[in-house]
């Protein structure tokens, strides 16, 4: 899992968020954003997530945190990225992923508040 874990990091820094999606995430995977259902499948997420990464001119991701027990990861990035009209919008977030067969069958995306 370790291997797995460290290619999505390194995917995520990259900005590769849509190739990541396809690669790390189950078919009927459920995916939470602060509490409420965003996707119900790979599919789903990545179709909405699409529009807006495309319109991203500028990944700057950092990794702030990691916590692996068992199945579960706990991943916590702050994000920073600029948009095709030079706005750049920075926040921080928590990702708690249940791993299955090499897949992401559930995850939680929690916002952080930074201090």
């Amino acid at each position: 899992m370790k291997k797995l874990i460290d290619d999505y990091i390194a995917m995520n820094r990259a900005g590769r968020v849509l190739e990541l999606c396809e690669k790390y995430y189950d078919e009927n995977v459920v995916m939470l954003n602060n509490g409420a259902v965003f996707a119900e499948s790979m599919r789903e997420s990545y179709d909405k997530q699409k529009g807006f990464v495309e319109s991203v001119t500028a990944f700057d991701v950092r990794l702030v945190n990691r916590q692996v027990e068992g199945n579960v990861s706990k991943l916590t990035f702050h994000y920073k990225m600029t948009g095709a009209d030079a706005k750049v919008t920075e926040f921080t977030g928590k990702h708690i992923q249940t791993w299955q067969n090499g897949k992401i069958i559930r995850e939680e995306y929690v916002s952080v508040n930074q201090a």
